[in-house]
């Protein structure tokens, strides 16, 4: 059993590292970055775009009503200009909720694009929309997901 959990520790650390943007060289003494990532970003960093999504949030009436609230995940292309492009839903939580995040999303400015290797390129992101009812005590975090950073 205690070698099963040590495998599936190890199998779920490898798409993490993958996904990490940074390359080593071969010796493992030799811990060296050969390229590097640098990742797309709201113009005036996190606080700007929490402050962007709480000034443009509509939450529909009967989601509220109904004491609907959530996490709801929108998934994007930021292209070498900055423009947004490709939006879905990555996390649903109800339809109102889904469908009044993607108008916040889409209503984004440019934003700053990403970087690999000291290149521009176009990269995929995804930002969380919470929603929270006036009713729920949970706290309310905005702010990008690194957590959901995903090779598209």
């Amino acid at each position: 059993m205690k070698i099963i959990i040590t495998v599936l520790a190890v199998l779920l650390a490898l798409p993490i590292s993958v996904q990490s943007g940074f390359a080593q060289k071969s010796s493992v003494d030799d811990f060296n970055l050969t390229s590097y990532e640098i990742m797309p970003r709201f113009p005036g960093g996190d606080k700007a775009l929490s402050d962007f999504i709480k000034r443009n949030m509509h939450y529909p009436k009967s989601a509220m009503k109904k004491g609907i609230g959530g996490r709801v995940v929108v998934k994007f292309y930021v292209e070498t200009d900055g423009r947004l492009t490709d939006f879905s839903i990555a996390k649903s939580v109800n339809s109102q909720l889904d469908k009044e995040a993607l108008r916040i999303i889409k209503k984004m400015p440019k934003w700053e694009p990403g970087q690999l290797g000291g290149r521009v390129v176009r990269m995929g992101c995804a930002v969380p929309v919470i929603f929270r009812c006036e009713n729920s005590h949970a706290p309310l975090v905005l702010r990008p997901d690194s957590a959901n950073k995903t090779n598209w």
